[in-house]
């Protein structure tokens, strides 16, 4: 039998659970969720008493002097939309497992009321078909939150896959970097960090990192003048090397996939009815994928070096097609 003072958390959950602006709860409603949940038989009075506390507490309840209906939850952390939201986002990280994405939608679900969650149902029942994922993930998410937290070096194995399509490390000796940040890119989770005795920074998929342990090394400070999240933004595909400063002609078609990929604080220095010429930063080797990936779309003007690097790629993509320059 529930003792009497946790009546106010069992009204609390009704009103967290069942109801919104469209679903108002009458204290008839409140009593008889009370008794099917709860078992617990109450008078109206102990329901008005306790409603009152938790508007006093500073829970926004709308209440039937205002409605002339009942009760219902006005105010929320989240939206519907924000939920719905960030179950879609869950569902489609290709670094979280499926099991582990449905149990997280079930979480958002609490966040709101049944009716305002009924839709994410439809998430939870989705067959994804991702690959095997890592199951170590979230744990070692928690691990290098605490070294980033305390300063310290961590070590672990990098997975790749050979040509029978099996995880091995990527190396017989475990890497040891020192953690500066994690950062979501191209659906897919990162961690920023050094490896010595390179002086720039580097970057892991999550998913990848297998057996992470924490080390009593101290980390070592960031490289000086880089802002490691300014960093994370500019790496396109999450490749790596220095951040530069790049002109592009494109054709106009692909507008919206230039601001979605560096920003909409890119420079455009010319235009004309079909392309347009943009400055734009990146890092090296970033910028060289993305070039050769919008071949058709793109020319690099400057600098020289890129625009050697694809003119070498397209001789190397013509020979592997047998077509002579």
């Amino acid at each position: 039998m529930l003792a009497e003072k946790t009546y106010i958390l069992c009204i609390l959950s009704i009103l967290q659970k069942y109801s919104d602006a469209d679903h108002i709860l009458t204290i008839k409603d409140i009593l008889n969720k009370m008794k099917l949940l709860y078992g617990v038989e109450l008078d109206r009075r102990t329901v008005y008493r306790n409603i009152d506390l938790l508007i006093d507490f500073g829970y926004d309840i709308s209440t039937y002097e205002e409605n002339n209906t009942g009760y219902y939850l006005r105010e929320r952390d989240f939206e519907p939309s924000e939920l719905h939201m960030l179950a879609d986002a869950v569902l489609t990280a290709d670094c979280i497992p499926e099991r582990h994405g449905k149990n997280l939608i079930r979480k958002l679900q609490q966040l709101g009321s049944v009716h305002q969650t009924a839709s994410l149902d439809r998430l939870i029942r989705v067959k994804t078909n991702k690959k095997e994922p890592n199951k170590q993930i979230f744990l070692t998410i928690e691990l290098l939150d605490e070294a980033i937290r305390l300063k310290r070096q961590v070590e672990f194995n990098y997975i790749k896959y050979d040509t029978n399509l099996k995880k091995v490390p990527r190396r017989k000796e475990k890497y040891v970097v020192s953690p500066y940040a994690l950062y979501w890119n191209n659906n897919q989770y990162y961690l920023i960090s050094n490896i010595q005795p390179y002086k720039d920074l580097c970057h892991f998929r999550l998913d990848r990192i297998e057996n992470i342990s924490i080390k009593d090394s101290p980390s070592l400070p960031a490289p000086k003048g880089i802002d490691v999240y300014e960093y994370a933004s500019n790496a396109l595909f999450m490749f790596g090397g220095e951040t530069e400063t790049y002109t592009i002609q494109c054709d106009n078609s692909i507008i919206n996939d230039v601001v979605d990929r560096f920003g909409d604080d890119i420079i455009i220095i010319d235009s004309d009815d079909e392309t347009f010429t943009a400055v734009v930063k990146a890092t090296t080797l970033g910028m060289r994928l993305w070039a050769i990936h919008y071949i058709e779309k793109c020319k690099v003007i400057e600098p020289e070096w890129l625009v050697n690097e694809v003119v070498e790629a397209i001789k190397k993509a013509m020979k592997n097609y047998s077509i002579s320059p």
